[in-house]
């Protein structure tokens, strides 16, 4: 043993001259404590090796290897190379049976699995990502748009020829863009503290965050506060949603983020305040139909669809609703076309309801339904009074 101690230095000094793969300088040994430091230095070490490398050669370079006891030098590299393979560098060893000219065993960075395979998408594909991202312009506040951009530029800086986008990428002045996309906004303008409201929604429900929200009803235009555990975002029909748990009425809703006046998101952003349900599907409220839609205590309602309304019997009144057709009594109208389609369902959103039986005039009526009818009822009432007055003066018209 005693012979053979010498002979070491020199012959590790010898390695470490001739062969690129031990480049790291003794003085820079003495820093590599530092267990970061450490397994960026054997990382790189693999890396600039052109044949694997051995343990020893390994342990030859790193003094946390190198303990008095053999196998606690070596568990020390071990767990090393477990942490390596955990973020993802491909270790592997290999054999000499695997490669003839290695004497030893040793350890490679497998290079086709730690590099990343450059990006290549095709004009089509750059376009269509361009499409779906264009959604990204129909959200409120001026942040998504320019992110959007930015990355689609990054896709596609290389084309030879750039694809016809919604998106401004630097083209020359003679190949405009012959293919738009545009995302007209609904109603009023957007208000200026709407692209905030977004913004805390989006961190919100990304970060499983309760909000409070100043709510105000389509319906009534009353003003609740409401909290809410926002599992979703949805943009359907021009209007953005949040769709999650509300604390007020015990069950999941939709909320348009325009009728929202304030937004204000629950302490602690780090710590999650619920878990989204296993079974909540995003898809089910992008789709939902309004009449399926809470917004009052549910009732039970029965319509009578004639032949000019029969379209609606094709809409989604909930998975208790009973949908059949009765045939006319020919008997004694004598006309085929009297058939009529019954559906009975639980109403829990009256102001639709009421608003699709008065646009029907009269191919709906209401055969069950208290409430309903009742509300059918005052609305009718109140636009007789309003023709049955004089009708205004232009000037008094504001």
């Amino acid at each position: 043993m005693k012979g053979k101690a010498p002979a070491r230095a020199p012959k590790t000094a010898t390695a470490a001259a001739g062969n690129p793969k031990l480049k790291p300088k003794t003085d820079e040994a003495a820093n590599r404590g530092d267990r970061s430091k450490r397994l960026l230095d054997l990382v790189m070490i693999l890396l600039r090796a052109r044949t694997p490398v051995t343990y020893r050669e390994i342990r030859d370079q790193f003094p946390a290897y190198q303990t008095l006891n053999v196998e606690a030098g070596l568990r020390a590299f071990e767990r090393d190379k477990a942490d390596l393979l955990e973020l993802g560098v491909p270790i592997r060893y290999v054999t000499p049976d695997e490669d003839d000219s290695l004497e030893d065993g040793g350890y490679v960075i497998d290079l086709k699995r730690f590099k990343m395979p450059e990006v290549r998408l095709t004009r089509d594909e750059i376009s269509a990502l361009v499409l779906a991202a264009s959604v990204a312009h129909a959200m409120p506040g001026g942040t998504y748009p320019k992110i959007v951009d930015l990355a689609l530029k990054k896709l596609a800086f290389d084309l030879p020829e750039l694809p016809d986008t919604p998106t401004e990428f630097p083209r020359p002045t003679h190949n405009p863009p012959t293919v738009l996309v545009h995302f007209p906004e609904r109603g009023a303008p957007a208000r200026p503290e709407l692209g905030e409201i977004y913004a805390t929604l989006e961190g919100a429900t990304r970060l499983r965050k309760r909000v409070t929200l100043t709510y105000q009803t389509a319906a009534t235009g009353m003003v609740s506060r409401r909290d809410v555990d926002p599992y979703a975002m949805v943009y359907r029909e021009g209007a953005w949603l949040v769709v999650g748990w509300c604390h007020l009425r015990r069950e999941i809703r939709s909320f348009r983020v325009d009728r929202i006046h304030e937004c204000v998101t629950a302490p602690k952003p780090k710590s999650p305040d619920f878990e989204r349900p296993a079974d909540f599907d995003v898809k089910a409220y992008a789709t939902r139909s309004p009449w399926t839609f809470a917004s009052e205590p549910p009732e039970e309602v029965q319509l009578a669809l004639s032949a000019e309304a029969a379209e609606i019997a094709n809409e989604d009144f909930g998975l208790t609703a009973v949908k059949r057709v009765v045939p006319a009594d020919r008997s004694e109208s004598g006309d085929p076309g009297n058939d009529y389609t019954l559906i009975t369902f639980d109403c829990a959103n009256p102001e639709f309801a009421v608003s699709r039986v008065l646009a029907a005039k009269g191919a709906i009526a209401v055969l069950r339904g208290d409430r309903l009818r009742a509300r059918i009822a005052d609305e009718l009432a109140a636009i007789r009074l309003r023709y049955l007055t004089d009708a205004p003066e232009a000037g008094d018209v504001a």
